[in-house]
């Protein structure tokens, strides 16, 4: 046998206290919440994305900067007119004379 038990109402000054109950427009309002804050994260997150897309990209511009100046300084530091003169002035290197050049066929 079952026994139904009744819902009590405490009732204090003709206010009456029932156990609350989630309206569906709570659990509405809860989810448009979460919906918002998940759609807020992700655009603040797609914008931080683009920030380090943006640094990266210049970083990107002064690397290449640098390797054309790198480039430009090997060539320079690689003329034969430098080398020659740096070998004679520097390190004291003379033009072989005639009996040192040996042809090897």
């Amino acid at each position: 046998m079952s026994q139904v038990i009744p819902q009590t109402r405490i009732k204090i000054n003709g206010f009456a206290l029932a156990r609350p109950r989630l309206s569906p427009m709570l659990v509405v309002i809860v989810l448009m919440s979460l919906l918002s804050l998940l759609f807020v994260w992700s655009r603040i997150h797609a914008i931080s994305l683009e920030y380090d897309i943006s640094r990266l990209e210049l970083d990107l511009r002064e690397q290449n900067q640098q390797v054309k100046e790198l480039s430009l300084e090997v060539a320079f530091l690689s003329r034969d007119e430098r080398i020659e003169t740096l070998a004679r002035n520097e390190l004291g290197l003379r033009d072989p004379a005639p009996g040192q050049l040996i042809r090897v066929e």
